[in-house]
């Protein structure tokens, strides 16, 4: 079985996700897994080992670049619902896809309910306060995400590497897709207000 690359891209940002805690280098978010990666998951691997040893069995501890590709969804589950909780990092999710999840797909829009669609509508009001600097036209705000809004998000993200290259790597993949954008929402909102916002806006 092979991985995909939008599943790899999203193990790199779920790896970020925990570089301010344990202080280890973020990864590039690209798909493309290396030497950085696999260190990063060692790091947090032993990181939870270190403070709750009865999860050593939790999953299986990479020991090369091939295993991480082969167990990246695993590993993602693992990051998500053992990891986070055993180092105390926790105030962001990942939406999930799917029948009686957070969100699923019609056409082509992603789409969620409740306290998530109202958080799909606050990303496109977030985001369209970026529309001058970064070039793109306002969105409709109406929690229905489609090319639009990821490409927007790309937009942003262009703008702010552009302006600062060390802020390439994020603790989402860069979307090429609404569903991306959809999974990551809680993130891209947290990162266009802590750096985007930050790096672009301040002057305005």
């Amino acid at each position: 079985m092979t991985t995909n690359k939008e599943e790899l891209k999203g193990l790199q940002a779920d790896l970020n996700f925990f570089s301010d805690k344990l202080g280890i280098e973020l990864t590039k978010v690209d798909g493309l897994v290396g030497p950085k990666t696999l260190s990063a998951v060692k790091a947090i691997y032993d990181a939870v080992v270190a403070k709750q040893p009865i999860l050593a069995s939790t999953v299986v501890a990479p020991g090369s670049v091939d295993d991480v590709v082969k167990h990246a969804p695993m590993l993602r589950t693992w990051l998500e619902n053992t990891a986070r909780d055993a180092l105390g990092v926790a105030d962001l999710r990942r939406y999930h896809k799917g029948a009686g999840k957070d969100w699923n797909v019609k056409e082509t829009i992603a789409y969620g309910a409740g306290p998530v669609h109202q958080d799909f509508v606050a990303l496109q009001t977030d985001l369209n306060r970026f529309a001058g600097v970064a070039g793109f036209a306002t969105l409709d705000t109406d929690g229905f995400l489609g090319p639009k809004t990821a490409a927007a998000v790309k937009a942003v993200y262009d703008q702010v590497v552009g302006k600062n290259p060390l802020l390439s790597a994020t603790i989402f993949p860069v979307p090429d897709t609404k569903e991306e954008v959809a999974e990551y929402a809680m993130f891209i909102r947290a990162w266009l207000r802590d750096v985007a916002g930050k790096q672009l806006l301040a002057e305005a």
